[in-house]
């Protein structure tokens, strides 16, 4: 009896030893907060952000949603990964290669340069010289992200790089016992905002939108490198109702290895209904305006003059239609 005794609690021994080594082979899983500090952004109010867990050793990334821009829980199993995030509440980005952390990038649907006036079905109007064959693609949402590289989950913590998004930065190594990847998002997408002054006649404008050529038309989010294809952006304008008319847009920006200028195009239409196009003219030619900005991420540009017609006393007051359009070319002399 004793011996059966013996055999029995060799047998539970061994089989609670094959049960333990059977569980070291499988992988763990842990319960990861991802936290977003926004010290890098802090006017950035995105209603909610994503981010990308892409494992090192390939495969689709692990996508996952917050409805807030803090962060939240997400249960992934130990290993390497690769992380993107950005926010997820745009309307007019849109996304490709999502499943490759290299390629994940963004661009925007393609548009018509009277977009702001008449939406998308008006397909023509004149363009500046020269950029008669640039696609026109829309302007794109605000988007804030950042990456971190050489991510670990282990069964004692994580540790991971932070790029760095200014040039002259370091990679920033981080390392916790606890389960808390912090991730600073920053904007990834350039302001400009315009100025049109000494406008004439500007009291009888009705309507006006503008464009602006040799711009960006994609970004790479790993590593925020602009495709090198030349677009050009339609964009709206305000006015004061005195002399002057202003207006931001959003750009991916403008990739410095591009040579091509960039001009500026106004579309106006006036109370008596008439419709003028200011093109090529010096003035409205902005770039080393744009490539001489002291901040890349946020330009401001400067057009001085723009002569508006007088209109017509008791015009005919027709309805403006999209094929004729009178252009001006001559030059502003201050």
């Amino acid at each position: 009896m004793r011996r059966l005794f013996y055999l029995l609690t060799a047998l539970l021994v061994f089989t609670s030893c094959e049960h333990k080594e059977l569980c070291y082979y499988h992988p763990h899983a842990a319960k990861v907060r991802v936290e977003f500090d926004w010290r890098d952004a802090p006017q950035a109010d995105p209603a909610g952000m994503c981010v990308y867990f892409y494992p090192i050793e390939g495969g689709g990334g692990y996508r996952f949603d917050f409805s807030n821009a803090i962060g939240g829980e997400v249960d992934l199993r130990v290993g390497k990964y690769l992380v993107l995030c950005y926010n997820n509440d745009t309307e007019a980005v849109e996304f490709y290669n999502t499943d490759d952390f290299w390629t994940h990038g963004i661009y925007t649907r393609e548009g018509s340069v009277l977009e702001p006036i008449y939406g998308n079905g008006a397909n023509y109007a004149p363009r500046s010289r020269g950029t008669e064959d640039e696609r026109v693609v829309i302007c794109p949402d605000m988007i804030w992200g950042c990456t971190a590289t050489e991510v670990e989950i282990t069964d004692s913590g994580i540790s991971y790089v932070l790029a760095p998004y200014e040039d002259g930065m370091e990679p920033v190594p981080v390392e916790s016992e606890e389960y808390v990847i912090k991730l600073y998002p920053h904007e990834l997408v350039c302001t400009y905002t315009y100025e049109v002054r000494n406008v004439k006649n500007l009291k009888h404008m009705t309507q006006m939108s503008g464009t602006i050529s040799g711009m960006a038309g994609r970004m790479t989010l790993s590593s925020e490198e602009l495709d090198d294809e030349c677009v050009t952006l339609p964009f709206g304008a305000q006015s004061d109702g005195k002399s002057t008319v202003t207006g931001m847009f959003y750009t991916f920006g403008h990739n410095t290895a591009n040579p091509d200028p960039h001009k500026m195009v106004f579309y106006v239409v006036m109370d008596d209904g008439a419709k003028y196009c200011y093109k090529d003219s010096e003035n409205l030619d902005v770039t080393m305006q744009v490539h001489n900005a002291p901040d890349y991420r946020h330009v401001h540009l400067i057009i001085d003059g723009l002569d508006l017609p007088q209109p017509i006393e008791n015009g005919s007051g027709f309805d403006p239609s999209v094929d004729d359009w009178e252009v001006v070319e001559e030059e502003i002399k201050l």
